[in-house]
């Protein structure tokens, strides 16, 4: 059996103008990964592109002394187009729903939330797109591309780990029990900042089959104290 763990970046600097780049928590969490990924016996590592991504799967290395290899970045691991959904739709949810329109005038952060949910579940439904704008199909389908370009370049019996994000998180449970892509990005918003996801895989060379791939743990957080366990 092969082995396949998906994190999650550290936290990210939520609410600064450089939203993409770990927060002095987020660099601890990225330390107590590398610290847990060193006796994992992990032999590929992967990121996605975004800086957090990046800046997770280094920290880590420097945290585990020379037992992770250099991380491979792939594209495909980057999260959903959330600023982008928020700039194009965010005029759309206030001209449909007056409970908005303190979002253009003053903004709050719970507001804010609020707003983002909205427009991801109308996203994660397809329901609402925008020129430009990744669709929820095309999200999974370059998330799948992304898992399978790992999976058929193990070996049998490898340890694997990608470093990416909740959304991608959420949407390859959701391919393990063949969910829909609703539920699979409703899935990502509970997963936590430098959480470990683990799955097992029987045989190198598959595509994503139910009786080859098994979800043994998601969300685990054990590896980090109390102070450090976050969800932005």
């Amino acid at each position: 059996m092969g082995t396949l763990y998906l994190i999650r970046h550290g936290q990210a600097s939520y609410g600064e103008p450089d939203y993409d780049r770990l927060s002095a928590r987020g660099v601890e969490q990225a330390l107590a990964i590398g610290r847990w990924a060193a006796t994992e016996n992990i032999g590929a590592l992967y990121c996605g592109p975004l800086r957090r991504q990046r800046q997770t799967a280094q920290y880590a290395r420097e945290a585990a002394g020379g037992a992770l290899p250099e991380p491979q970045t792939l594209p495909e691991l980057a999260e959903y187009p959330a600023f982008e959904m928020l700039q194009h739709m965010v005029p759309r949810l206030v001209a449909e729903d007056p409970r908005y329109e303190q979002l253009i005038t003053a903004p709050t952060p719970r507001l804010l939330d609020d707003a983002f949910h909205t427009i991801l579940s109308r996203w994660s439904r397809d329901e609402w797109t925008a020129d430009g704008i990744e669709r929820v199909t095309g999200f999974v389908d370059r998330i799948r591309t992304g898992l399978d370009r790992v999976l058929r370049a193990a070996g049998r019996g490898a340890r694997l780990a990608c470093v990416t994000s909740a959304g991608p998180i959420g949407v390859a449970v959701g391919l393990v029990f063949g969910i829909p892509a609703e539920r699979a990005v409703r899935t990502s918003i509970v997963v936590r900042n430098a959480s470990i996801t683990e799955l097992r895989f029987r045989s190198q060379g598959f595509d994503w089959q139910p009786d080859q791939l098994s979800l043994v743990t998601f969300n685990l957080t054990a590896h980090l104290p109390d102070e450090l366990r976050t969800e932005r």
